[in-house]
């Protein structure tokens, strides 16, 4: 997978805001990606909602 047209992003837990997850998304095809997502976060030890934060590497 070419990575130059790839955006990666944190997931941050919505209780404790601990970044939990790093992925990547294509910003052209994916214009309504996902801007909330239900993860398991350790800390808390439960499902919950994350956030997803842009970041350079």
């Amino acid at each position: 997978m070419a990575r130059g047209k790839s955006t990666f992003c944190t997931w941050y837990c919505g209780d404790c805001n601990k970044a939990g997850y790093t992925t990547t998304y294509n910003k052209r095809s994916q214009e309504e990606a996902m801007k909330t997502k239900n993860k398991y976060c350790s800390t808390c030890r439960k499902h919950i909602e994350h956030k997803r934060k842009d970041t350079k590497s």
